[in-house]
């Protein structure tokens, strides 16, 4: 029987009605109340030097797109010399970012279900349909809430769940930043490190290896995530046998650029995926909503190929 693995990132959440961007965190009542809890040390200059939501709260002000965990980044590369109050305090402050934005989550996503419509619920209705064994790889924290209605009507038998950042059923979030390629360990804030909080083997790169259909979902493959993926498309960009399909489900045109840049910028030969994959394709949701008549038979395709390819007897390649 075929595989298929499904990556899903937070544009997946986002196109079936939540509003889980970090901007919209930074926006909401949650996010107010957790500033004004800590209203009063920020008084102090020293304080606000160092403190993470004073960063936070200064870049969002400045920046039109908005990603805490690329802040957090930017916190720790410039905080690597603080004295053992100031590290309290960063870790006091760091907890209750954490702790705040289960809090939104949960008070968002209880009341979210897809329309018809979305292409994240259409894509979970094929799932449903789909012969292949399944292996869902989540990104997000809402993998509990049923945002297209069909997520855990898939039978287990068929289907495995990986909460790689943690869930909001267990209140336990993996939210940081990674080191970057030659990085020095800050020892100071390591508690902010990924690598830190994870603490169960996921086997991501064993399931998108041993699969035929690839699917990434709202994940924009970043720098901050690429070491779950690295192995996966260092060996795939060189492989000489092109029997899988990856396919990309992102935005727009942009945002695939993005995609492709953040790969190339790990040492990854983009146009060795082109070559060494069966089918390699972007699909933009963005045309598809605008029916744009090319995407739209393109995103039909591919739907075609998950529920019936198999089933008909038609061989991967």
């Amino acid at each position: 029987m075929a595989h298929l693995a499904l990556v899903i990132g937070n544009g997946f959440d986002i196109d079936a009605g939540l509003p889980s961007k970090y901007s919209d965190f930074v926006d909401s009542p949650e996010w107010n109340k957790l500033c004004k809890r800590f209203h009063g040390l920020m008084y102090s200059s020293d304080y606000k030097e160092n403190s993470l939501i004073t960063h936070l709260q200064k870049v969002y002000g400045e920046k039109d797109w908005f990603d805490i965990e690329d802040e957090i980044y930017s916190f720790v590369k410039t905080h690597s010399n603080c004295d053992n109050r100031v590290i309290a305090d960063i870790c006091n402050e760091f907890d209750a970012i954490k702790n705040t934005l289960v809090t939104y989550l949960k008070r968002v996503a209880i009341s979210v279900k897809a329309s018809e419509d979305k292409l994240s619920r259409q894509l979970m209705h094929a799932l449903e349909q789909s012969p292949m064994t399944k292996n869902l790889i989540y990104f997000n924290y809402t993998s509990c809430y049923p945002l297209v209605g069909f997520t855990y009507h898939l039978p287990k038998a068929t289907a495995t769940f990986t909460d790689v950042h943690g869930s909001l059923r267990n209140e336990d979030i993996v939210l940081g930043c990674d080191l970057h390629p030659g990085d020095k360990v800050n020892r100071q804030l390591s508690f902010m490190y990924k690598y830190n909080m994870v603490k169960q083997s996921n086997h991501i790169v064993k399931n998108l290896m041993t699969a035929q259909e690839i699917i990434f979902f709202g994940h924009s493959i970043n720098e901050m995530d690429f070491g779950y993926f690295r192995q996966f498309f260092e060996v795939v960009s060189k492989s000489f046998n092109p029997m899988r399909h990856l396919t990309i489900i992102t935005y727009d045109e942009e945002s695939e650029r993005n995609i492709k840049d953040n790969i190339r910028n790990q040492g990854v030969d983009v146009t060795g995926l082109y070559n060494n994959l069966y089918n390699f394709t972007f699909l933009h949701t963005k045309k598809i909503y605008n029916n744009d008549q090319l995407e739209n038979s393109e995103w039909d395709k591919f739907i075609s190929r998950i529920v019936t390819k198999v089933t008909r007897g038609i061989t991967y390649k």
